[in-house]
């Protein structure tokens, strides 16, 4: 029995739209839309470089159900390759490119191997006689809700086993549960490797149960490097894995701090500044800004139209034909900070409101979730509101008093 190394990936999405970004100059949206594209492309160079066994593909290679003629007919070519090798494709469909869709048919290279919507067992021997079976199934409509891990079985008869798996691990928030299971039910069918898809993360579940992540993030939620895993798995069952970055396109969250910086240069220098570091990088970037803290600073933050001219000055300061840093969107979770003792001592209306927020601030959660008993009895009204914790309450009383002092220091002229 000779050591397997192959190549897990999944969600690939590569039809994509990629909404929201219609604004954006044409070179950098051309550019843009080929990433996932050039990612994929650059992760079949990586097989081919290190000849590995065979790719697995764990779902969601298009980004809905009805595939697009380009994804497919690139999907062929780059499989074309592999072929040349006799390197064979293992494919599972997930919710966005199910069974069901409408799509043109095109016929596939001799190494490509789709799993049906009913679990298969599909086996391999690579030249050497070492055998695999593979187990998955691909999704027949968008929502799979049953729990399909209950009809995995191991099949006797191969060196390895190797399990496909598009669905959420039941502690794991955040994503439609489809095909739940918990990762101890993985661990139960004993076999020597899980490759999973839907988490669009990088995650290991346990040393033999993998999400690979997305191959490139869609969006500013998904940020960080993205790209494959290189697996290995040796004859004695030991596996080891390696994260191999493709994607030519990050989506980065930078967090700005305001609470040292003291006027409206110092503030943009120090963006400036926080920006360069990253295109020091040498890497292309969509990047979101969160600005946090409390000062002076603030102020120039609530200009939105002055914002909005540095953004637009940053991102045209710069070419689009081969890496770039583009500033996509930010947020503002600053304020200004308040002298609260000097405003608790004025015998005035801004000195009362400052007491009266105190007062509240002071209060146990209790004292102001009846405050807002009513709000959130209100039959139109309770239906687009959630529960708060302690820690929320807190902060909705603080961003409040800010609120209101901010307005009346404006109306006072202070």
């Amino acid at each position: 029995m000779k050591p397997l190394l192959f190549i897990h990936t999944a969600d690939l999405h590569l039809d994509s739209p990629f909404k929201g970004l219609a604004h954006l100059p044409e070179s950098l949206l051309k550019q843009i839309h080929e990433s996932s594209f050039n990612s994929f492309r650059k992760m079949i160079d990586i097989a081919l470089e290190h000849n590995v066994d065979f790719i697995i593909i764990s779902g969601d290679l298009y980004d809905n159900e009805n595939r697009s003629l380009k994804a497919q007919l690139f999907l062929r070519k780059e499989f074309a390759r592999l072929d040349q090798r006799d390197i064979p494709v293992f494919i599972i469909h997930g919710n966005h490119d199910h069974l069901s869709g409408d799509w043109v048919t095109i016929t596939w290279p001799k190494n490509v191997h789709v799993f049906s919507n009913e679990l298969e067992c599909k086996r391999w021997v690579n030249r050497n006689g070492t055998s695999v079976h593979l187990y998955g199934f691909s999704y027949q409509e968008r929502e799979v809700l049953e729990r399909k891990i209950d009809h995995y079985k191991k099949v006797d008869g191969a060196d390895y086993h190797i399990g496909l798996l598009h669905g959420q691990e039941q502690n794991i928030t955040g994503h439609n549960p489809y095909a739940p299971f918990h990762w101890s039910e993985l661990e139960e069918k004993e076999f020597d490797y899980w490759a999973l898809g839907h988490i669009h993360k990088l995650t290991k579940l346990k040393p033999t149960i993998f999400y690979s992540g997305n191959i490139l993030g869609r969006h500013r939620k998904e940020t960080g490097k993205k790209g494959c895993l290189l697996v290995e798995l040796n004859d004695t069952k030991e596996v080891s894995t390696e994260f191999i970055e493709t994607a030519p396109l990050i989506w980065e969250t930078i967090e700005l701090s305001i609470n040292k910086i003291t006027s409206a240069e110092q503030f943009f220098t120090y963006c400036d500044q926080r920006i360069d570091e990253i295109r020091m990088k040498n890497g292309s970037y969509m990047l979101h800004l969160n600005f946090s803290g409390e000062g002076p600073a603030a102020e120039v933050l609530e200009e939105k139209v002055q914002m909005d001219e540095w953004i637009e000055h940053v991102n045209s300061d710069q070419g689009y034909n081969n890496t770039f840093v583009w500033i996509s969107s930010y947020e503002n979770n600053t304020k200004k900070k308040w002298d609260i003792q000097q405003l608790l001592q004025q015998e005035d209306f801004l000195g009362d409101i400052t007491r009266v927020t105190e007062h509240l601030a002071e209060s146990s959660p209790e004292d102001i979730k009846e405050v807002l008993k009513e709000l959130y009895g209100h039959r139109k009204a309770k239906q687009f509101l959630q529960p708060l914790n302690d820690d929320e309450y807190e902060k909705l009383l603080q961003d409040g008093r800010d609120l209101i002092l901010k307005e009346l220091l404006k109306e006072w002229g202070s």
